[in-house]
This record gives C-alpha cells, structure tokens and sequence, in this order.
C-alpha cells in the first residue's frame, strides 16, 4: 500500500516534514512487509510519539537541573546535575557511559552514538547493527542518521525486534512496551493509533454490495469517475467477469453508473455499457439477482492466498515471519517429471528445511508452542503445491466467489491456519487445489515413493488444543516404512516440526490414532 502526504499531516506531521519523509516511507515499507492498514497505523502510532510527530530526528539533551533529577535521577546527584545542567555533551556522555557498546564517560561515545532517526537509535552497538542493516556505515559518521537514514533506522528497530507479528494482533500495549520499555506516552500512541486506523481504514472489512446485476465482458474494462474517456478521470480497471452493481443509467449515452469490489474494496464509477452484460439472459439489464447464486458459488474456485512472497528476509533462521513463505535465494524446488527425480527433489527439499537444525528457529519448539503447519507449509510451498499458511476470511470468500478482487491483508481478508483448521481445509477446498484423500497408507507410502506430497493430518478433540500434520517422505536409504508380514505399510516414513523435529523418521506408534485426535485423514498430490 502506498502511504499519502494526507494521512501523515491528518496525524499532526507538517506539510514540508511529511513531503520531507514521505518518499523513504513509501520505499522502505512495503520492502519490510510494513505494508497492511493494520501494519502502517501501528508503525506511524510510534514512530510520530517517538518524534513529536517527525519534529524530532535527533535526541535532546538540553537538561535543566530539575530535569536532570527528574529523568536521569540514578546518574547524577544533586550537585552534578547543577554542575551538569544544560551541557547536552557531557550529559550524554554520563548517562550512555559503559552500556549499549559504548566506551567509558570519557571515551565520548555517549555524545556520539546519542539517539537519533525517527525511532531514536542509540548507543555504538545499535548503531553497528544498523549498519550492517543498512549496508552503509554510520559508525564512522553517525549524523546522517537525524536525516538521511531517519527513517531507515526507524524500519530497522521496527523489523529488528518483529514487530509486525505484534501489529498483526493489534496490541499497541505490547508495542508500546517493546519499543519503550515501558508504557511511557502510552495515551498519546493509542490516540495516534486510533487515528491511523481512521485514516488509514485499517479496521475495515471488505465490504460487498448485496446484490449485483452484471458480470464485466471485457477482458479489462476502465472504471471511471466520470462517463468520459480521459486520464484523469481513471479510478481502476475491472478484470474480465468481475461482477458489478448497476446503480443508474448514465447522463451520456450508453454509460451507467455501477458498484464493484476491487481489492476487497467497494468503489463506484462509471462503465460503458457495451462491455458489460446481465448476469441472466433474459432478464431486464436493471432486474437484480442474487450476490452469491448456488451456480457461482459451485463455478467460481476460490485463489490461493500467501503473504508477500521473496521476502529475503523470511529465512529458516529467523524465528519470526512465519506467516510468510521462505524467501531466502537458493530453495530447492521440485520440478521433475520423472517419478524418481520427483522423489530425489523432496528428499532434498527435507534435506534443506532440516527441521531439527538449532539454527533453524522457523521450527523450534518455543514451549507448548510447535511449528508443524509452518513445516507443512514450507515442504509443500517448495514442492510447488498449495496447501495454505493463510486463508480467506468469510468476507474475503464472498467477495472473492461474487468476481471481486481481494487483496491478501494479514488480520483484515486473510487469517493463519493452524493443524486443526488444515484438517477441515483439505475436506473442504483441497480438491480444489489438487488434493485427493488416500485411502490407507499403503496408497500413501506409494505415492510419496513416486515423488507425490503425502501428508497425514489429524484434528483434536478440543480445537483450542494444537492438531498436528507431518509429511510424509519417499522411502532411501536407511529409511524404509514398517510394514506387516503380508507387506501391509503399518508406519510410513515421515518428516515434521513438532515437540521434536526430524527430517526423517518412522515412528514406533500411529500417532494419528490416540484417543487425543476427534479425527485424520491422509492426503496426496501429485
């Protein structure tokens, strides 16, 4: 999403510090994933308190005496803070003295690494992180920082410290504490949160009209503010059977005024009338039918939905981004069309995932919470088959069956799956998406071994109670499924993330069938 000058001086910013930092914000945000309503409000709601509304791009530390106590009571005693009041350098040099990499009271680094940028970053060692960051040093020159970098810096700690997971559940208290420490301007951070969400329609839903009348014939037709061809009067194009709502004839002839979904949103304007056509034959162009008719809800196939993909910065290491497919260069993919090349490509892409690596944090236990759908989903991403880490909310789906376009916006058109939401998925859309049940895990094994993505999936009693899901892997070398005296697999081969992480394994139990499980189902594609 692009970010207007609108929204930042509606916040309070100046006209010339918006025109100032507006061309930085709209290049590094969406490049850190910055880049839903929800996201941007929750960025601008701290980053406008941290700068006083981007007046300040480098610490003050003017103290007066009583100010001194006040704020930095701990390092000054009542004589030092009138010996050291209104001397911003040695100020700085006292309080950041021996912390945050920096050298002693004397060495100067307070004063030269002091807090600067839209998120005030302080002391030599953030600054040596931001540099590594940025790809550009401001160890040696630091001032760039207040101005040039200052909103580089402020993306920094906003992704360094992921706070987009926390944006993503709307918790401006854990941000606030997160970045602050505290809960220091608390009130003033929700009240700009409140606004930006205003501004920003970030609490919106996509909002679809009722009914519609007509589907769109051409293969892109111009929506218009206006019933006139020119530039200025584009406001967006139609996709070819985008359904849309006639709300009038037109004062030109041949024009009329309709409504439509683009981008989960509703917009209105205006259309030619030769390129469009009645949703019913035979019906009078103004007779309106049903938003959602059996027959399009049968016809029309819901899309795959992912977060932004490539994301480099989505890696195996990184124990955050989760609800983002892995962008890092260099992932095996399975693109054969030989059965035991197939099979060889997901060995590898097992191989690479190597769930049980401790520098792999996208799949480390982190205490009763485990990783197996995000495991499920990176095996089958590289494999080059949907089974889905995100999911159309019910709004989203309506709109996206009635020919609209939906955007996928974390928390607003799309929501994470878990385990047991992937078991009800498969029965409900996975043939949609290629996915067939296999009837028992000799078919399974099979084909696996054929270099098919098998997957044993099992829902629990209680749904607030994580399910679980592995994949299950082709048969190699010192991997071979258990299997009966009449040659009947028993126990397949798997590969998961979980309460213990292995790439390869054939357990001693059928894990699927303890009494914990309502439900299972094992499932191929090939």
């Amino acid at each position: 999403m692009k970010l207007d000058k609108q929204v930042l001086t509606g916040l309070g910013v100046s006209s010339a510090r918006a025109d100032k930092f507006l061309p930085a914000l709209n290049e590094l945000l969406p490049e850190y994933g910055i880049d839903t309503p929800l996201r941007v409000s929750h960025f601008l709601a701290q980053v406008l308190h941290e700068s006083g509304r981007m007046r300040t791009t480098e610490e003050n530390l003017n103290y007066s005496e009583k100010g001194l106590l006040r704020v930095f009571s701990r390092y000054f005693s009542g004589t030092e803070a009138r010996e050291f009041a209104r001397r911003p350098e040695r100020i700085a040099n006292r309080v950041y003295a021996n912390r945050i990499g920096n050298g002693d009271e004397a060495s100067g680094d307070g004063f030269r690494f002091r807090g600067r940028g839209l998120m005030q970053l302080t002391g030599r060692s953030n600054y040596r992180k931001f540099s590594t960051w940025l790809g550009s040093d401001v160890v040696t020159d630091p001032d760039p920082v207040a101005d040039r970098h200052a909103v580089a810096s402020a993306v920094f700690f906003w992704d360094t410290r992921n706070l987009n997971a926390l944006a993503d559940l709307d918790d401006g208290r854990k941000i606030t504490k997160r970045v602050n420490g505290g809960f220091h301007g608390l009130p003033d951070r929700l009240g700009l949160l409140v606004q930006a969400k205003t501004l920003l329609d970030a609490d919106a839903l996509p909002v679809v009209p009722d009914r519609f009348t007509h589907r769109v014939t051409a293969n892109r037709l111009n929506l218009r503010s206006r019933p006139r061809v020119s530039p200025q009067t584009l406001v967006t194009a139609l996709n070819q059977g985008t359904l849309v709502s006639k709300l009038a004839d037109a004062d030109v002839a041949g024009w009329l005024q309709v409504q439509a979904v683009v981008n989960g949103r509703v917009v209105e304007g205006f259309v030619h009338g030769d390129f469009i056509k009645p949703l019913a034959a035979e019906a009078a162009p103004a007779e309106v039918v049903a938003l959602v008719t059996p027959e399009i809800a049968r016809t029309t196939s819901l899309p795959p939905a992912h977060l932004r993909e490539n994301r480099r910065d989505i890696t195996r290491a990184r124990g955050g981004g989760r609800a983002f497919p892995l962008g890092e260069t260099g992932r095996p993919r399975r693109g054969a069309t030989r059965p035991d090349t197939k099979a060889r490509q997901l060995l590898d892409i097992a191989g690479y995932l190597d769930s049980p690596n401790p520098a792999h944090h996208r799949y480390e236990p982190q205490g009763s919470r485990t990783f197996c759908n995000i495991y499920a989903y990176d095996f089958c991403y590289l494999s080059g088959v949907y089974l889905p880490r995100v999911w159309w909310k019910p709004a989203a789906r309506r709109a996206l069956r009635a020919g609209g376009e939906v955007a996928v916006e974390y928390g607003r058109t799309v929501r994470e799956l878990r385990a047991n939401d992937l078991h009800d998925w498969l029965e409900d859309y996975g043939s949609e998406f290629g996915w067939h049940a296999a009837t028992d895990l000799d078919e399974l094994q099979a084909a696996a071994n054929q270099g098919q993505v098998g997957l044993i999936v099992a829902k629990r009693h209680d749904d607030g109670k994580p399910g679980h899901i592995t994949v299950v892997a082709p048969e190699h070398d010192g991997f071979s499924a258990a299997r009966s005296p009449a040659g009947l697999v028993q126990r397949p081969v798997e590969s998961q993330a979980g309460r213990v992480n292995f790439r390869f394994k054939v357990n001693s139990s059928r894990w699927w069938l303890h009494s914990r499980f309502e439900s299972f189902a094992f499932w191929v594609h090939r």
